[in-house]
């Protein structure tokens, strides 16, 4: 083989791997993130967090302790809100550890999304709905008494874990068991349909609150789209997705830095959502975002400051970096006598309201010197979100009282008619 032929050969594999590893983004259109280790929190931005009812902690399929969910296959569930689930082109991802096998004719659902007459939905079923369904399947509504067959061959064995996906797109569903195609059906070019009443989004049971699951769930995704058979397999191979370096600095706004002036410490990340522990001279500092505010003491000579800042990220259904530290030695000058000091305002361009404790609000400093303060935030499409006349109270990331989804929001400050500062804001969960 000629050296012109191999060298085509083998930048066409390293073309074809580049293109399979861009398909994969299980962060793109995540809007439900459930690992349950210790809880039914959602750790997507739409953060729909579970209500629990009657379902236990249990082991997971790595037999980690409190980390999936046990259905007593009567009346235990967990109910989530549908109002982002009610979509055309969806992805179920269910982990599932069956402890019995459905009864002839009979079903158990794992997750359905719908009311009465109609739903989305994965089951776990013995010849159900007149034969249809045997197996692990889904029998997806698109009306009234019109509902999709899918189906495997026989009941699988019980006692072990499988993953389950269904995927909705604009012309088909497509049902994966470990990673593997099963079926796949045509919409008919119908909509999802969702029943006629109200519809209810339930884990380990239908949406009328029967035929319950008997058995573990855990790592459940939700996506507002159809997932590519490469972000398939990337979850049935977790269970975490590696993850990418950080690039990180610590950034001083002055230089020299003289004795008796306030100086701005700011961490710079190509990774959102940090957790920030800040400590100067070995002394820990009760700011937890990505900027502290250092007044420095003035003295008859120069003297250093150490500043040490811990950077951990919040826990996610991924893998997340480790924490790392940076290290920055600060030399302070006597600068003679200053002249009076007018603290700039200082703005992060990130914060986290998740209500963990932690960098919950969006702090501006030095806002009580802005004169006729005035703040706006907007959506992308323009629309004020928040806007406040003097800064008495930080923002919480709310608008009409709920959280608002995770994402960068422009913001504008002005001092009565005249622009102060203007940037964009990353919210992060």
């Amino acid at each position: 083989m000629s050296l012109v032929r191999r060298v085509v050969i083998l930048l066409s594999i390293i073309y074809l791997h580049s293109v399979a590893f861009a398909q994969v983004d299980l962060e793109r259109g995540l809007i439900g993130c459930y690992p349950f280790s210790g809880t039914a929190q959602d750790f997507s931005p739409i953060a729909n967090h579970g209500t629990v009812s009657g379902a236990q902690l249990a082991a997971d399929r790595f037999g980690n302790a409190n980390s999936a969910y046990q259905f007593d296959g009567y009346d235990d569930r967990i109910e989530i809100g549908p109002g982002d689930l009610q979509l055309d082109n969806f992805t179920y991802s269910v982990w599932a550890y069956p402890d019995d096998a459905p009864s002839p004719t009979t079903a158990m659902f794992l997750f359905s999304v719908g009311s009465d007459y109609g739903d989305q939905h994965i089951l776990f079923g013995d010849h159900y709905s007149n034969d249809r369904h045997t197996g692990f399947s889904h029998g997806s509504y698109l009306g009234v008494a019109d509902n999709i067959l899918c189906s495997g061959p026989s009941v699988e064995p019980i006692k072990q874990w499988y993953h389950l996906v269904l995927v909705r797109d604009n012309d088909d569903y497509y049902f994966y068991v470990n990673g593997q195609m099963v079926c796949s059906n045509s919409a008919n070019k119908k909509k999802a349909f969702y029943g006629i009443n109200t519809v209810r989004a339930m884990i380990g049971a239908r949406n009328n609150y029967g035929q319950a699951f008997f058995g573990r769930l855990d790592d459940i995704h939700l996506y507002n789209r159809p997932l590519n058979k490469e972000e398939i397999d990337a979850l049935y191979n977790g269970p975490n997705i590696p993850a990418a370096p950080v690039n990180a600095q610590l950034t001083v706004d002055k230089n020299p830095i003289c004795g008796g002036e306030p100086v701005s410490l700011k961490v710079i990340s190509d990774k959102p959502g940090s957790v920030f522990k800040w400590q100067v001279d070995d002394a820990a500092q009760s700011e937890s975002s990505s900027v502290l505010l250092l007044k420095t003491e003035k003295k008859t000579s120069d003297y250093p400051i150490q500043v040490n800042v811990t950077v951990a990220f919040d826990p996610t259904c991924f893998s997340q970096p480790a924490p790392f530290e940076l290290n920055q030695m600060l030399q302070v000058k006597n600068c003679g006598d200053l002249p009076e000091e007018r603290s700039a305002l200082l703005v992060p361009d990130i914060f986290t309201p998740n209500r963990d404790g932690k960098n919950d609000t969006w702090k501006i400093y030095n806002a009580e010197g802005v004169e006729e303060l005035r703040i706006y935030i907007f959506n992308r499409w323009g629309e004020v979100i928040y806007y406040s006349q003097g800064y008495a109270t930080e923002w919480d990331g709310k608008y009409r009282d709920k959280l608002v989804p995770s994402g960068s929001y422009a913001f504008r400050i002005l001092s009565g008619e005249k622009l102060v500062k203007q940037g964009s804001l990353m919210i992060v969960y």
